[in-house]
């Protein structure tokens, strides 16, 4: 197992065959891709696709355990001119092989088996193939594939998106053409460039961003076409905005759904805030990421990527465009609030260790990252990028926060990582990446280079999507009181500050041809200049910070030290005073009860020397008297009626209990008998009661 190869996937019979028939390559394109555990390859040769199950090749500690190590699949119909992209659709069930002048759809066949291999392991299968509009692109030559995409809100996972070089959008269900969308004025490029390719009007890239709500209001036309299938008008109907980059940076939105022939092209949208510098002035791809508000990203062939929030505008205004004054476009709903731009680095200079590749540009490739929303990756001519957008999980705090005071602030820039590096010199010798295809579980990264090269890399799943500690949550909650006592961040937070770094370390991959001398020891005086002053550096700088917070721990042990024994003091002087007030307290209650005594014997002599009425206190001892004889008769009374009152319920119960014995039961066979009979005239009474019925009905009566 290499550094560069952790997957060792150099050494399958798969990368082996495509190594062998891999054409020369000028610019990037990508034909891998991965699905589930299944890891696709184009085979431009033989114009086939091969198929292998990556977990098995990963897994595979006995080399008997599997039976193949790939699959062939072949297109029923031949696949024609070039392929430079290979799509899996979003459930796998089918492949898009897309080229400059061709698109065709293979149908994946089902797996089965232990391994999960199609159709039981087969080597080599026959797929049903569809290529699309193959007489369009017969008759219009000058005809171009910009962008493809599945629609994610397809049911039977067969809704394909087309953008072609002439600003229409082609929406394909299996190999039916279902609608064809005008997304910019109609463009044709013979020989030289139109106008309007000069002025960028061609629609070069597109992503599908999450669906919205609009109210009923907002498609009256749609409902008025619909009124002869259904009475009932739907009050919501759910569209999906699709956002389309021109050559020129400018941004418009299709809003439309599925199903839909009534499109709502809106644009261009406006970018804020404005800058001196034009935003995506050499624009070549676009990607939106699903947080919320939605994310857009803006890739320049310079290496300049835009991150742009799409944010609801307040008023709708209409953006003037002399270009589009034949189509039809409605102010847009959105605008987009570009939050930073990040400058990617392509290619290593050797005579300027800094440079951020001014002096060369190629076209720039992204692809989402599945398992984390806040990372996707940039592929180019010059190697990969992969680029983290903090701000997304800011975005999120601050909807999950209920404080009526929370504050959106977007305080934590992206990062960029170099990863993989195909350009170091300055010759025109280009290694580009032609195959990227991402894994799930475990988490990885397969690259196929221009050199036949296999890079496959595992990547770390950002520690923010994880479950969150009890540690973690207590240094948060620390980090919180510091911030709200006006003491800054803690001592972590400086310390991952500081050993932040701008620029890395690539992998370095170079062609078969190999550099001069002098090159390579311009590029290693490189690599350690960056070793020294973004590793080492840095390295030095926190073991300073290291000793100077040792320092100010040690100061304030000493001080707290110094505290301690005050207070140590302190508290044997309080304990004294405690054991002497409570030495008085006692004294003091003892000396109150003693009052308490005294003051009650005062008041019973003072109650005896007062004049008393003798006359009142005989009247009113002979009115209680006379009282205590009345109640004792009437309780003596109550008694009385009490016994009398038991002494009849006594007899009564006995009387019940002497009728209840003296009552005369029958037998339970005779009552069975006697039932049984009444049971019987019962029924021969109803028998006769129809019968007197039915001849009332035959005689008339």
């Amino acid at each position: 197992m290499t550094l560069t190869d952790v997957l060792e996937l150099n050494k399958t019979e798969l990368f082996t065959k495509i190594r062998t028939v891999l054409p020369i390559v000028t610019q990037t394109q990508n034909l891998l891709d991965c699905k589930d555990d299944l890891l696709y390859a184009w085979n431009s040769v033989d114009s086939c696709l091969l198929v292998t199950n990556w977990r098995v090749v990963l897994l595979q500690a006995e080399p008997k355990r599997a039976k193949i190590s790939y699959q062939t699949l072949i297109p029923s119909n031949a696949v024609g001119l070039q392929v430079d992209r290979v799509v899996v659709s979003n459930e796998g069930s089918l492949v898009a092989l897309c080229g400059p002048q061709n698109v065709t759809i293979l149908e994946v066949p089902r797996r089965s088996g232990p391994d999960g291999y199609l159709m039981d392991g087969k080597p080599q299968i026959t797929c049903r193939s569809y290529n699309l509009d193959v007489l369009l692109f017969q008759n219009n030559p000058q005809l171009e594939v910009c962008q493809v995409r599945w629609h994610p809100d397809s049911v039977s996972d067969s809704t394909l998106l087309v953008l072609l070089s002439n600003n229409t959008m082609r929406v394909y269900n299996h190999a039916k053409l279902r609608h064809v969308w005008k997304v910019g004025p109609y463009t044709v490029k013979k020989g030289a460039n139109t106008s309007l390719s000069d002025f960028g009007e061609t629609s070069i890239d597109f992503d599908i961003a999450p669906a919205v709500k609009i109210s009923a209001a907002a498609s009256d036309e749609t409902t008025n076409n619909s009124t002869l299938n259904s009475t009932k008008t739907p009050k919501e109907k759910v569209e999906w905005p699709i956002v389309i980059l021109r050559e020129n940076g400018n941004v418009y939105v299709l809003l439309t759904g599925i199903d839909s022939d009534i499109t709502h092209l809106q644009g261009p949208i406006t970018l804020t805030p404005q800058t001196s510098s034009n935003y995506g002035v050499e624009s070549c791809a676009l990607l939106i990421i699903p947080s919320l508000p939605p994310t857009v990203i803006i890739a320049e062939s310079t290496g300049r990527l835009h991150h742009a929030l799409m944010l609801e505008a307040e008023t709708t205004e209409r953006s003037l465009n002399d270009a589009d004054d034949g189509l039809l476009i409605e102010p847009s709903q959105w605008t987009l609030h570009v939050t930073e731009t990040v400058e990617l680095e392509l290619g290593l200079s050797a005579s300027a260790p800094n440079s951020t590749g001014n002096a060369y540009s190629c076209p720039i490739h992204l692809k989402r990252d599945v398992v984390n929303e806040m990372r996707y990756f940039a592929y180019h001519n010059a190697g990969l990028h992969i680029i983290t957008v903090n701000f997304i999980s800011e975005l999120q705090r601050f909807l999950d926060s209920e404080a009526e005071d929370n504050q959106l602030e977007l305080s934590t820039p992206s990062c960029a990582e170099y990863i993989l590096c195909t350009k170091f010199d300055s010759s025109n010798r280009i290694n580009p990446v032609i195959g990227i295809a991402l894994m799930q579980m475990p988490s990885g990264l397969v690259l196929l280079l221009g050199s036949g090269q296999v890079i496959s890399l595992k990547l770390v799943i950002d520690a923010q999507l994880l479950m969150t500690s009890k540690k973690e949550l207590q240094l948060t909650a620390t980090d919180a009181a510091l911030d709200e006592q006006g003491l800054g961040p803690s001592f972590a937070e400086k310390i991952k500050t500081m050993l932040q770094r701008t620029v890395n370390q690539p992998i370095l991959a170079d062609k078969m041809a190999s550099s001069s001398a002098h090159e390579r020891y311009e590029l290693l005086n490189q690599a350690v200049e960056v070793l020294r002053t973004q590793y080492l550096k840095r390295h030095e700088l926190v073991r300073a910070e290291f000793t100077k917070h040792i320092k100010c721990i040690k100061l304030q042990k000493q001080q707290q030290l110094q505290e301690i024994k005050s207070l140590e003091n302190e508290r044997e002087i309080i304990s004294e005073r405690a054991h002497k007030l409570a030495e008085r307290f006692e004294e003091i209650s003892d000396n109150q009860e003693l009052l308490v005594r005294r003051c009650q014997k005062l008041m019973q002599l003072a109650n005896s020397v007062l004049p008393n009425s003798i006359v009142a206190e005989r009247e009113f001892a002979q009115e209680v008297g006379r009282i205590d004889k009345a109640t004792k008769a009437i309780a003596a009374a109550l008694d009385t009626a009490k016994k009398t009152y038991n002494k009849q319920r006594y007899h009564i119960a006995k009387s019940e209990g002497t009728n209840a014995s003296n009552a005369y039961q029958l037998p339970e066979r005779q009552q069975r008998t006697i039932t049984e009979i009444l049971t019987q005239l019962s029924s021969e009474i109803d028998r006769q009661i129809s019968d007197v019925k039915r001849i009332n009905k035959i005689v008339g009566l």
